[in-house]
């Protein structure tokens, strides 16, 4: 099975525990947007919410979702743990779990926001373990019953395109680049292209406090691409050039600022400057350190599942 499949197994088996458990006036969607504030959209795998923040022909929700629900990706993983987190955090949603399959058998790991209207670790709950949990209703979260048509091996993620040792010779930075470069103007974009490329290979797409975030493999070319999408922004891998991750678009940096700052394809916390990251993701998210896609805080686990 597929990672992209396996993550469709992974949220169409959450569909029918979380539905039956929702109270009334509550109801539950998949891939739907919530539109945190003006310059915040952010889409959940699955997010349950009250009924009247989509009245109308919506294709988002207004305001915090009751639950918000990632499966982590190799792609995703980073911020869902990290500065997604902290989104959800700061709007107010008043539960957050993360489904993350790190080898054969996927885990809930449970935040919810405590009387400081921080997230604490309500629990991590492991294959064979159950959580029971009262928000944002009740319901036991026991992943080998709720994953259970879950195959116990998965297909490897797919490498990096790796071209032939000539050409690695004369441009090393080749070696990281994934999936084959745009045709020439005249000629038709094919499959390949499409589905690698930026922004068409983009995994999820999402906006956070005014910088886009775009999630997929991305290298030196796509990162060309963007800049010409985005004149006079930063645009940032924030990840080695080649790996699962995100690129985000930042504002541009203002006078006194190195202007060749945080263009470097290397790690999210290299040379990014300060004035670019206090004007958009830095600005809102309180307690992340100027990188701004570090892992998750340390910090103990919740309490134990059962």
């Amino acid at each position: 099975m597929t990672h992209t499949l396996l993550h469709q197994v992974l949220v169409s088996d959450l569909v029918v525990p979380v539905g039956l458990a929702q109270l009334g006036g509550q109801e539950s969607l998949t891939g739907f947007g919530a539109r945190l504030s003006d310059a915040t959209w952010l889409r959940s795998d699955l997010m349950v919410f009250r009924k009247e923040q989509a009245e109308g022909d919506l294709w988002f929700i207004r305001g915090a979702p009751l639950l918000a629900v990632e499966v982590a990706s190799a792609a995703s993983r980073a911020a869902d743990l990290g500065p997604k987190r902290d989104l959800y955090e700061r709007a107010g949603v008043a539960a957050y779990w993360v489904v993350d399959l790190r080898g054969d058998e996927p885990e809930f790991q449970v935040f919810e926001l405590d009387g400081t209207g921080r997230y604490a670790e309500r629990a991590l709950v492991t294959w064979g373990r159950s959580a029971k949990l009262t928000v944002p209703f009740d319901i036991e979260l026991a992943p080998d019953q709720i994953f259970d048509r879950l195959p116990r091996r998965t297909a490897p993620r797919r490498s990096p395109a790796v071209p032939d040792p000539a050409s690695a010779t004369h441009d090393p930075a080749a070696a990281r680049r994934v999936g084959p470069d745009l045709p020439h103007g005249e000629d038709p974009i094919l499959i390949d292209a499409f589905g690698h490329r930026w922004p068409t290979g983009a995994e999820k797409v999402e906006l956070w406090d005014g910088c886009p975030v775009f999630y997929g493999e991305w290298d030196d070319r796509d990162v060309e691409i963007a800049r010409r999408a985005y004149p006079d922004r930063v645009v940032r891998l924030d990840q080695d050039a080649g790996e699962p991750g995100t690129m985000t678009i930042l504002p541009a940096p203002t006078a006194g600022d190195d202007p060749d700052a945080g263009l470097d394809l290397g790690r999210a916390s290299d040379g990014v400057p300060d004035a670019a990251l206090n004007g958009g993701l830095n600005g809102g998210l309180n307690g992340v350190p100027d990188g701004g896609f570090g892992p998750a805080r340390d910090g103990e686990h919740g309490p134990a599942a059962t």
